[in-house]
């Protein structure tokens, strides 16, 4: 099939459905009536009135007053919010208005004079940080003051004439088994068989790497093939390949997309393994708007990422992506600027077939084919319902390598296709599209952010001239309305103190790539993140480096703020304010540390806790009755009563058929007992999955991951509403000291390594 690249292509309706009055027109087709006009001007003289009444200068105890009672009311209006739309929106106004005259203040009665060129160049490249971060905080205000939820809709009609669908899995390095995993869930989706196709992408046995000069490289890509081809014959998935590994994960999707022609493709990783009604839930959408493009649902991960593994908050509290996943995107969506985030996705062929398929400019092809696309007038829609599982990076470098890719594709384009110039997008699209390529300069404020109170506390300078009376009547009522605003809007999707040490932790090393990208935006090549890595003892990250050498030079920041608070008494009301922030830096750093001292971390499947009735059944007719305790991609864990000890210390390989329930047929499937072990009077087995045949695998496939209840009741389990600042505080502390203690004992030594210009 050849793409065609006009911009007049016909849409291709869905078979039998009946065409909707689209929600988001297109701006092409849209009309600039009066109204809107009227709209638009009684908007910005709001705005103006808004600015003039917060940069109204008053004396301290009068903005005191107002800082208080504003946050007062706020919080009044804010138990109204879930009844009434503009109760949401005024609580979010009143806590903005205190930031704004924060700003305001922060401009005009802090900045050290032009002439003191010591101080005030870092004071206006501190200020500069600031203001790129109130930026972002104003347009993600307007990104998430309205989200959307939505459900699933299912297709209609006569499932002869849904849509066909094409489910793409690329692959690069992974390991068999692993893609094994998702194949087999993948042929398992409920939907109608003579509708689906799966693909196995396989960029690691192309005929490039085969042909290698290298002769154990060209020996380990046939090897590759030919297994995963195997792999595929098994489970009945079409292996697919091509010439050169160009263009990366884009140029493999590509590929396909021009030897393929389903009406719809399902985009999913190789780590991403999808449940059974992930189609069920999406293609009605298509169905309803020809116009649509996308739906995407969330990127759902059962292992934690090595912030949550080394700080144990992975069952305790929200993981960073929930944030985006179930708060930003789905304010993005009221303002159909939903985008493609690289798998758990599913998107349109004719729209695709509009842009000649994946855009490959840059190397995040996900976000930059929604960006073409919205700016041509098609729509996307986001479901907050988690449809995959996947696995997140084990390691900190692997961590950082991920957040470098996507750090650079980000300011890619930003650089290369800025989307407040690019033709055809809406106004509100604009500004949801600038806001996410904003925070990605996170790399530039988070680092000045918290270092910046060691220009006095170290040197003496004032590049940020407060007194204590100042700090208590602007800073404190900002930095409340700014918590307070955070977990009014994001709930229990975000934790006070953790964003932060995620940006933190990121800052040192992803600078490098974003600043080669500056230099460079086009060079950026695209790095496949590495998954089901180990770290086989415990110890320090290869890139620690920078946590320690500012952690060390935090603690001197505030032995120094103590020196000199003794030392000079009259300048008192200036030192507190910069110990309070050195303190709270230094806690962050902390928090770091605890991070990058990595704990043994053993490759494994991760398991999920559940009690279902089941039975194991022997060659000899024997059957047993037990109950799954847990679960993973390969094997379960299975309580049984003692006295069937004996009998299953026996070589045999029995069939595991676990009962069926109101929502899932039985399942049934070859195992082999690996472990027995005496828990409270309960025989605890630990059992591996040995599949007779392809059904076994298909329908293990099905049950370990096919139902998203599962998922969404973990999730559920994570939600508490999150801690006050205070609460989040304490929290933030009982995760990282008890770390401390190892970190110290290995302290000495890593900073004789660096001295020595080595690697902790």
């Amino acid at each position: 099939m050849t793409p065609s690249t006009s911009a007049q292509t016909v849409v291709r309706p869905l078979n039998n459905t009946t065409q909707q009055t689209n929600r988001h027109p297109s701006p092409r087709s849209s009309r600039f009536s009066l109204r809107t006009l009227l709209l638009w001007i009684l908007l910005l003289l709001s705005a103006g009135f808004f600015l003039a009444l917060a940069a109204l200068p008053v004396g301290r105890v009068a903005s005191a007053a107002i800082s208080v009672g504003v946050v007062a009311a706020a919080f009044v209006l804010g138990r109204f919010a879930q009844k009434f739309w503009h109760a949401r929106t005024l609580t979010v106004l009143l806590l903005a208005f205190v930031t704004f005259r924060y700003f305001f203040w922060r401009l005009t009665g802090t900045m050290p004079p032009a002439d003191d060129l010591l101080n005030f160049i870092p004071g206006a490249i501190l200020f500069a940080a600031e203001a790129l971060s109130f930026v972002l905080f104003l347009t993600s205000l307007f990104i998430i003051i309205d989200p959307l939820s939505r459900e699933p809709v299912e297709p209609t009609g006569d499932p002869a004439f849904w849509p066909s669908v094409d489910v793409y899995i690329p692959s690069y390095n992974e390991e068999p088994e692993l893609l094994e995993t998702t194949l087999a869930a993948a042929v398992s989706i409920d939907y109608p068989r003579d509708k689906l196709r799966v693909y196995l992408l396989d960029d690691g046995g192309t005929d490039q790497k085969l042909a290698n000069t290298k002769p154990e490289a060209a020996a380990a890509a046939r090897e590759r093939r030919a297994t995963l081809m195997a792999l595929c014959e098994r489970l009945h998935v079409t292996y697919m390949t091509r010439p050169r590994n160009e263009h990366a994960k884009a140029g493999n999707i590509n590929h396909a997309f021009h030897q393929t022609d389903g009406d719809l493709m399902l985009i999913l990783d190789a780590d991403h393994v999808p449940t059974s009604g992930i189609l069920q839930a999406t293609v009605g959408f298509f169905q309803q708007d020809a116009r649509l493009f996308l739906v995407q649902t969330p990127h759902f991960f059962v292992n934690p990422d090595p912030i949550e593994y080394n700080l144990g908050t992975f069952e305790r509290m929200p993981s960073e992506n929930e944030m985006f996943y179930y708060s930003i995107q789905p304010g993005l969506d009221r303002w159909n600027g939903s985008f493609f985030c690289g798998s758990a996705a599913v998107l349109r062929r004719a729209a695709l077939e509009e842009v000649g398929g994946f855009a490959g400019e840059t190397i995040t092809e996900d976000c930059e084919t929604a960006l073409e696309l919205h700016s041509r007038g098609w729509h996307s829609v986001y479901l907050p319902r988690p449809l995959i599982a996947g696995l997140q990076p084990e390691t900190f470098d692997s961590f950082i390598m991920q957040r470098s890719r996507w750090t650079q594709g980000m300011i890619q384009l930003f650089l290369l296709k800025n989307p407040i110039f690019k033709r055809g997008l809406t106004v509100p699209q604009r500004l949801c599209y600038l806001s996410t390529m904003l925070y990605w300069f996170f790399w530039f404020w988070r680092p000045i952010f918290l270092l910046s109170p060691l220009c006095y506390a170290l040197f003496g300078m004032e590049i940020y001239r407060i007194n204590l009376p100042d700090f208590a009547c602007f800073v404190i009522p900002h930095v409340f309305a700014a918590a307070f605003l955070s977990q009014f809007l994001h709930g229990r999707m975000r934790w006070p103190l953790f964003s932060e040490l995620y940006e933190y932790l990121q800052s040192f090393h992803v600078s490098r790539a974003a600043l080669a990208t500056f230099l460079r935006p086009r060079n950026p090549v695209f790095k496949v993140t590495a998954k089901g890595q180990s770290v086989d003892q415990d110890g320090f990250s290869p890139l620690a480096t920078p946590f320690i050498l500012v952690t060390l030079l935090l603690a001197l920041g505030l032995a120094m703020c103590a020196w000199r608070y003794g030392m000079y008494p009259e300048h008192r009301a200036a030192i507190v304010p910069v110990a309070v922030w050195n303190g709270l830096s230094f806690i962050l750093s902390l928090g770091g540390l605890a991070v990058v001292y990595e704990r043994k971390r053993v490759r494994r499947q991760e398991r999920f806790t559940m009690e279902r009735p089941a039975e194991l059944v022997f060659a000899d007719g024997a059957r047993i009755a037990v109950t799954v305790a847990d679960v993973s991609a390969g094997g379960v864990g299975l309580d049984v009563e003692a006295r069937w000890r004996d009998r299953l210390t026996q070589p045999d390989t029995p069939v595991l058929i676990i009962t069926a329930t109101e929502r899932e047929a039985a399942t049934t499937t070859g195992v082999r007992v690996s472990r027995l072990e005496m828990r409270g009077g309960i025989l605890s087995v630990g059992a591996s999955f040995a599949p007779r045949n392809r059904q076994d695998i298909v329908e293990m496939a099905r049950f370990v991951f096919g139902n998203s209840v599962g998922w969404d009741s973990f999730l559920d389990r994570k939600r508490v509403q999150a801690p006050t600042f205070f609460g989040g505080l304490l929290f933030f502390l009982t995760r990282v000291l008890p770390r401390l203690g190892h970190v110290l004992m290995a302290l000495p030594g890593a900073v004789g390594r660096i001295l020595l210009f080595r690697a902790p």
